[in-house]
C-alpha cells in the first residue's frame, strides 16, 4: 500500500477519534470506559504502523482480540462482523473529511477497501479461536464473557470496593441482588438463628452469588466478607433482567457458575448431617490452603496467607473457639499444622490432612 494512504490516514486520527466517541456515546448513552477508548486508539495507531511499514502482523494480532473480545461480549459472529464494518466505514469518513481539500484518487480508495477487508476477516479468525477456546475450557470462557457483559452496561450497576474483613451485609431493602466478583476473595456465610455462621464457599474473581431479601423476624441469611481487599459488581433484580435479557448466552453462564454454588452446597448439607466438627475443619483448612496457600520460604509447608484466629475459623464452620482451639492444638501435636506470626496458619503436611478429611467422611 502506499505512502500517500499512510500520510492520510495520520491526518485523519483526531477525525476518526472523534467520530468514534460520538458513535459511541450515541450507542450507549455513556461516555466509552478509557480502557476501551485505549483500545481503540491502539487500534487506529496499528493501522497507520502497519500501512507505513507494509507490515501487518500487528494489525492482524490487535484486529483478532477485538474477534476475541466480541465473542466474549456475548456477540454472534454476524454482530461482530457488522460492527467491525461500521467501525471501518468510519475510518474512510474520517479519511475523506480529514483530507478534504485534497480528494484521494482512486487507488487510494481500493487500498484502503483492501485494508478494511483484512481487518474484517482478521476479526472473524478471532472470533472463531476464541470459540474454540470457550469449547476446550467452557469455566474459564464463561466468567470472561460474564465480566464482559457486565462491564458494557458498568454505569447501571454498583461497584462496591471491600478491605479485608468488610462484609456485604443482609438484603432487606430489597427481593433479589445479583454479585460478581471482580478481584479478589469473599467467604460467603450464612448467618445462623444462633449468631453463629457457617462457610458456603470461598469465591474468587469470575465468581457469582445471589442475595435475597432477609425477613427481620429471621436472622439466617447470606451474606459476604473479603478475605482480602476485593471489588464486586452488585447488580438489582431489575437490571439482572435486563442484562439477561440483552445477553442470553451471560444466562447460561449464571446458571453454571450458580450450580457449583449448589454442588458446593451439598456438600456442605453432608458434613452437617454427619455432625463432625472435625470434617468441616478439615475441609476448610484443604480450601483455605487451595485459595490462599503459598509455599512457605522454600519449605515444603503451605502458608495459609491471610490472618485467620481461632474464632474465625470457628465462624467459618459453625463452631466455637474453644473447640476449634483444642482440635487445632491435636493438629499440631500430629504435625499436620503449624502457627505463624500474625495469626496465620501453615499446612505442614497436606497429604495427612487430605487423609484425615476422607477418615472423617467414613
Amino acid at each position: 500500500m502506499s505512502q500517500t494512504l499512510a500520510v492520510m490516514l495520520r491526518k485523519s486520527r483526531s477525525m476518526y477519534d472523534e467520530l468514534w466517541m460520538k458513535q459511541s456515546r450515541n450507542g450507549f448513552g455513556m461516555e466509552p470506559k478509557p480502557a476501551i477508548a485505549d483500545h481503540h486508539r491502539l487500534y487506529w495507531d496499528a493501522l497507520i504502523a502497519a500501512v507505513e511499514r507494509q507490515d501487518f502482523v500487528e494489525l492482524m494480532a490487535v484486529a483478532r482480540e477485538a474477534g476475541r473480545y466480541q465473542f466474549l461480549a456475548g456477540f454472534e459472529l454476524l454482530d461482530a462482523i457488522k460492527r467491525t464494518v461500521e467501525a471501518t466505514n468510519m475510518i474512510e469518513i474520517a479519511l475523506l473529511e480529514a483530507n478534504a481539500n485534497e480528494i484521494p484518487p482512486v487507488e487510494i480508495v481500493t487500498e484502503l477497501a483492501d485494508l478494511r477487508m483484512m481487518i474484517v476477516i482478521a476479526v472473524a479468525d478471532g472470533y472463531n479461536r476464541a470459540q474454540m477456546e470457550a469449547s476446550a475450557n467452557p469455566v474459564d470462557a464463561s466468567s470472561e464473557r460474564l465480566r464482559a457483559a457486565l462491564n458494557r452496561n458498568r454505569s447501571k450497576h454498583t461497584t462496591i470496593d471491600l478491605q479485608a474483613g468488610e462484609e456485604i451485609g443482609p438484603l432487606y431493602d430489597q427481593g433479589l441482588r445479583f454479585y460478581a466478583i471482580e478481584t479478589g476473595k469473599l467467604r460467603l456465610y450464612n448467618l445462623l438463628p444462633n449468631g453463629r455462621t457457617i462457610t458456603l464457599s470461598i469465591l474468587s474473581e469470575g465468581d457469582i452469588f445471589f442475595q435475597w431479601r432477609a425477613e427481620t423476624a429471621s436472622l439466617s441469611c447470606v451474606c459476604a466478607e473479603a478475605m482480602q481487599r476485593s471489588t464486586v459488581i452488585g447488580v438489582s433484580q431489575k437490571d439482572l433482567v435486563e442484562l439477561l435479557g440483552a445477553q442470553p448466552a451471560a444466562a447460561v453462564d449464571i446458571m453454571g457458575n450458580f450450580a457449583r454454588r449448589l454442588t458446593e452446597s451439598q456438600v456442605l448439607i453432608e458434613d452437617l448431617m454427619n455432625s463432625s466438627i472435625n470434617l468441616r475443619l478439615y475441609r476448610t483448612l484443604l480450601e483455605l490452603a487451595r485459595q490462599f496457600g503459598r509455599r512457605d520460604n522454600g519449605a515444603n509447608s503451605v502458608l495459609i496467607d491471610i490472618p485467620l484466629t481461632h474464632q474465625r475459623l470457628a465462624d467459618m464452620i459453625g463452631s466455637n473457639r474453644v473447640t476449634v482451639t483444642r482440635k487445632l492444638l491435636d493438629l499440631q501435636k500430629r504435625g499436620v499444622v503449624g502457627t505463624r506470626g500474625s495469626g496465620s496458619i501453615a499446612i505442614l503436611d497436606l497429604a495427612e490432612l487430605d487423609k484425615l478429611a476422607l477418615r472423617a467422611t467414613e
